[in-house]
C-alpha cells in the first residue's frame, strides 16, 4: 500500500477558490481581516462560521464595519464588501434588489442592473485576491497542502502490465514494444481507452493485437475498425502482416456502390 499511495499534490495542482468547504474557517477569517483591514476593536463582532450540518458559510456582523475598504474598494455602498464575501463563500453571484410596490401594494423585489454589475466586479476583484493570497505564506500553504493530501488524494489510476498476454497466430518476426502490450492489457482489461501516442508509435498493432487476443479469450466476438477511405488497404495489409492467417473482412470501393 506504501508503494502506491499517489504523490503529493502541489499548490499548483490543488485547485481552491474561496467557498471550498476544506479550508478551515480560520483561515477564510484571517483572509477576511487582512483584505479589508477589520479594525482590531470590531473582530470580537465579526468573524466567519461554517456550519457543517446545512454546508453554509455565515458572516457575523457584516453591517458594523463602514470603513472605505468594506463600501468603497471591495464593496459598494448598496451591498458592503462582508455580504458580498458571504454570497461568494455560499458559491453565489452577488445581486441587489431595489422593492418597489405595484399597484395592488404588494412589494415586489426588482434586480437592479446598474448596482448588481458594479458589485460582481468586486465579487471578481475578491476572488482573485484569495486565490493570491492563500499560497502566500510558506507555513500556510505547507499546511493545506498536507490536508488536502491526507483528506482527497487517496485516487491512483490503475496502470496496465501487457508482460504476461502471450500472442497466439502473431508472426514471429514482430515482437511488440512494452508500451503497445501494457495498452493490449488496458484495451482488455479497462473498458474504453484513448491510444494517446505519437505518431509512428505502433498505434495500428496495438489496436489489431488487443482484438485477436479480445477474440480468443471470449472478450469480444466480432472488432469493427473504422479508418478515412484512404487508409483501408493500409490497414489490411498491417493487420495481415502481424497476424498472417487472421480472416478479415475489408471494405473497398465497390462495397458502396448501388
Amino acid at each position: 500500500l506504501e508503494r502506491v499511495q499517489p504523490e503529493d499534490l502541489k499548490p499548483a495542482e490543488i485547485g481552491v477558490r474561496l467557498g471550498s468547504t476544506w479550508i478551515p474557517q480560520e483561515d477564510v477569517e484571517a483572509f477576511v481581516y487582512h483584505l479589508i483591514g477589520t479594525p482590531t476593536y470590531m473582530k470580537h463582532y465579526i468573524g466567519v462560521k461554517y456550519i457543517a450540518a446545512t454546508a453554509q458559510w455565515h458572516v457575523t456582523g457584516k453591517s458594523m464595519d463602514h470603513g472605505i475598504n468594506a463600501t468603497n474598494v471591495f464593496g459598494t455602498l448598496r451591498i458592503n464588501a462582508y455580504e458580498i464575501i458571504e454570497d461568494t463563500l455560499n458559491l453565489k453571484d452577488v445581486r441587489v434588489m431595489d422593492y418597489v410596490e405595484d399597484e395592488h401594494g404588494n412589494v415586489k423585489p426588482v434586480l437592479n442592473k446598474k448596482e448588481t454589475t458594479i458589485a460582481q466586479g468586486k465579487q471578481d476583484k475578491i476572488k482573485r485576491a484569495f486565490e493570491e493570497w492563500i499560497w502566500s505564506d510558506p507555513a500556510r500553504r505547507e499546511r493545506l497542502c498536507r490536508l488536502y493530501n491526507d483528506r482527497f488524494n487517496s485516487i491512483r489510476p490503475r496502470t496496465y502490465d501487457g508482460s504476461h498476454i502471450r500472442y497466439f497466430g502473431m508472426n514471429p518476426e514482430i515482437t511488440l514494444r512494452k508500451h503497445q502490450t501494457d495498452a493490449v492489457a488496458r484495451i482488455m482489461y479497462g473498458g474504453n481507452t484513448l491510444l494517446a501516442h505519437v505518431v509512428g508509435a505502433g498505434k495500428t498493432y496495438t489496436m489489431v493485437a488487443a482484438a485477436q487476443e479480445g477474440k480468443r479469450l471470449g472478450l469480444c466476438s466480432k472488432s469493427m475498425f473504422v479508418v478515412p477511405n484512404h487508409l483501408v488497404g493500409q490497414w489490411a495489409s498491417e493487420y495481415l502482416q502481424l497476424y498472417p492467417s487472421a480472416n478479415i473482412l475489408v471494405t473497398t470501393k465497390k462495397d458502396f456502390e448501388t
